[in-house]
């Protein structure tokens, strides 16, 4: 599992729930697709109960802008991050 996404599941267990760009320039909010991208793709596999995003257009394009979980993990979550975290100690 890449660090990236091993690092949302833990801040999403530790009670983080809404996520948005920082600092709010173009790389931060460039970057921050990516965020939302991983986010998404844990509520796809089933990790996390839900995703809300919130898109805001700039310069004529649209951005996600914030991003939040609501339910936290799911217990598939749980159990994966749990065996990574198990990994990491051994």
């Amino acid at each position: 599992m890449t660090t990236p996404f091993l690092n949302l599941l833990q801040q999403i267990a530790s009670g983080t729930t809404i996520y948005e760009p920082f600092p709010r320039n173009a790389r931060g909010i460039q970057e921050f697709q990516d965020t939302v991208a991983r986010l998404q793709e844990m509520e796809k596999l089933g990790l996390v109960r839900r995703i809300w995003t919130q898109v805001r257009e700039i310069a004529g394009a649209e951005y996600y802008d914030m991003a939040m979980v609501q339910g936290g993990l799911s217990a598939e979550g749980e159990r994966l991050l749990a065996e990574q975290q198990s990994k990491q100690k051994s």
